[in-house]
């Protein structure tokens, strides 16, 4: 199951995409016997989708700010 990464007040999104990228680069070296490769896979996979439900998070948030500025009256 994948953890929110809101709830972590440790996570962070460039780090985490620092991991994708060290995971991409180490199943493209070729170096990683194939059930690595596969373990691999699965950790970048959860760390894509921590990643996606912060972004999706954060437009939520965004839209809901402007929606609120849209609703002020003009002065």
């Amino acid at each position: 199951m994948i953890n929110s990464p809101l709830r972590q007040s440790d996570w962070n999104y460039e780090e985490t995409v620092d991991r994708i990228e060290a995971i991409i680069e180490r199943v493209e070296s070729g170096e990683l016997p194939l059930e690595q490769v596969f373990e691999e896979f699965s950790i970048a996979v959860e760390y894509l989708q921590q990643c996606e439900f912060f972004l999706a998070r954060g437009k939520e948030k965004m839209d809901l700010s402007i929606e609120l500025l849209d609703d002020q009256p003009d002065f």
